[in-house]
């Protein structure tokens, strides 16, 4: 019984995933929601009580965001050894993974537009991810006293993210095609440029 109440969750949550993926959370309701997990929709209030703490849970357990074992992967494997090698080897791998995550362009779309306590959970979720990845990061290299490195990163991030969701709707910007494998080139190339010119410490 607990297995099948387990499996039924995991659907649940999964056809929340499905419909922000194909219409966004302008489509998102308990009964759209039923239908595409193919459950009654009595289960989804018996198991989440309501439609925000649904979502809040998607937020909490689902697989929209990257982990920081995703992001740095296999260490070993990386071939960066200072600061500013990993820093840009991590906001590359940052870049085209959130390109593939079209449930997380969603997410990141609507919070943008409405500001509420799911939207803040959801954005708890991912800043917790950040802050560990910064301080795994930190273990690696420890950080310059005369640099802020997680304000650099913040920008960096937010320039990331907003180009990846800005390419869904407008293709260019500044000239720069997004709609092609050069373009994004283009970007990591200038993250590449941007990371070595403001990370790397003057030589003593």
């Amino acid at each position: 019984m607990a297995r099948d109440k387990e499996q039924t969750k995991a659907k649940i949550l999964a056809a929340v995933g499905e419909l922000l993926a194909e219409s966004g959370f302008q489509q998102l309701g308990v009964n759209a929601i039923a239908r595409e997990a193919g459950v009654d929709k009595v289960l989804i209030y018996r198991y989440f009580e309501n439609l925000p703490t649904l979502l809040k849970t998607f937020g909490q357990e689902g697989n929209y965001w990257l982990t920081v074992e995703e992001l740095f992967g296999e260490a070993s494997s990386v071939q960066a050894e200072s600061l500013d090698e990993w820093m840009e080897v991590l906001l590359v791998r940052f870049l085209r993974d959130l390109q593939q995550r079209t449930i997380t362009q969603e997410i990141l779309r609507w919070e943008l537009l409405e500001g509420n306590e799911l939207t803040q959970e959801l954005a708890q979720v991912r800043d917790r991810m950040a802050i560990d990845s910064l301080k795994f990061l930190s273990q690696k290299h420890p950080f310059p006293s005369d640099k802020d490195i997680p304000a650099m990163s913040a920008i960096l991030i937010a320039g990331i993210v907003y180009l990846v969701l800005r390419a869904k709707v407008n293709p260019t910007f500044l000239g720069i095609d997004f709609s092609s494998a050069s373009g994004w080139q283009r970007i990591e190339a200038a993250i590449s440029s941007l990371v070595q010119a403001t990370v790397q410490c003057d030589e003593p």
